[in-house]
């Protein structure tokens, strides 16, 4: 197969799921371009997932690098020796033992998954396959198997449509509920640190990318916060509205499922901080600095 597109109308599953399951039984090796909101590309090897670029899932270079996990000194001088010798960053941070060799395949692995969980929540209009050789910074080794991608998305859909509340969308506005911020009061799981940073600005995907987190990872513990009483969508109004929502979703619902897109720009990723900024400090140690202030005080 070295090119085939995938329209609206492709199969009961959706062009996206249609797609995959045709170039995993083609093993395939090249890209899938997935036109449509939020849109990516997925890097095929020999019928198996070996990479996911998206806008709303943060990659495992942004992951490793906000979490702490590798400093991005040491990231740059892999990366540039990577360039240099033509050779792969995954070889580089395993000879520097920046990471083990377990630890980097998981996080690929869940990166993958939260990367196709965001593609299979949004707007799917068109996939495009392209044959070429694979070219990624840190593709997963070996690849990921389609099918349990998409069955990983429906399932991680179906977590978030079981919460009481109306499920947030990847692009709905949060803010904290008043008193929920108290002082001395630390809640830990990740919940001090979305609080600090919902100030009804941010996006469920921007906090995300601030954090290192995946995006499902984000959702479900906003989901949680608000079953809490502890965060709440902010003003109606404030946000742009989600091109699809995970109430959508139920058991038997498709991950593919499509309908009509709008066309929209191409959004781009936030950058990682540059060590030099004085912003780029951890959050936990600047948590107080971010919270709003207290009544009478």
């Amino acid at each position: 197969m070295n090119a085939r597109s995938w329209g609206p109308t492709a199969g009961p599953a959706g062009p996206l799921g249609t797609a995959l399951a045709d170039c995993a039984t083609a093993g395939f090796s090249g890209v899938l371009h997935v036109i449509g909101a939020p849109g990516g590309t997925i890097y095929f090897a020999q019928g198996g997932v070996a990479a996911i670029e998206t806008p709303w899932s943060p990659s495992a270079e942004v992951m490793l690098l906000r979490s702490g996990r590798i400093r991005e000194p040491d990231w740059e001088a892999a990366y540039a020796a990577a360039a240099v010798a033509r050779g792969h960053m995954r070889s580089e941070l395993l000879s520097r033992s920046l990471i083990g060799a377990g630890e980097l395949e998981a996080m690929l692995r869940s990166t993958l998954a939260d990367a196709m969980f965001a593609l299979a929540a949004g707007f799917v209009d068109t996939c495009r396959a392209e044959a070429t050789t694979l070219e990624h910074v840190l593709a997963l080794e070996p690849a990921a198997d389609a099918a349990w991608l998409v069955a990983e998305a429906r399932r991680r859909m179906q977590v978030l449509a079981a919460f009481p509340d109306p499920p947030l969308g990847a692009r709905e506005r949060v803010m904290a509920v008043p008193g929920a911020l108290r002082a001395a009061t630390m809640r830990g799981g990740g919940r001090d640190e979305i609080l600090a940073l919902a100030d009804g600005r941010r996006t469920a995907r921007d906090l995300a990318f601030a954090l290192g987190h995946g995006l499902y990872t984000t959702l479900l513990t906003i989901a949680r916060m608000r079953a809490e009483g502890l965060l709440a969508p902010a003003a109606q109004g404030a946000a742009e509205p989600d091109p699809r929502t995970y109430r959508q979703a139920s058991p038997s619902a498709d991950a593919g499922a499509v309908s009509a897109l709008p066309r929209r720009h191409k959004e781009r990723l936030p950058q990682p901080q540059r060590s030099g900024d004085p912003n780029s400090r951890p959050l936990p140690a600047v948590l107080r600095l971010l919270r709003p202030r207290a009544e009478g005080h």
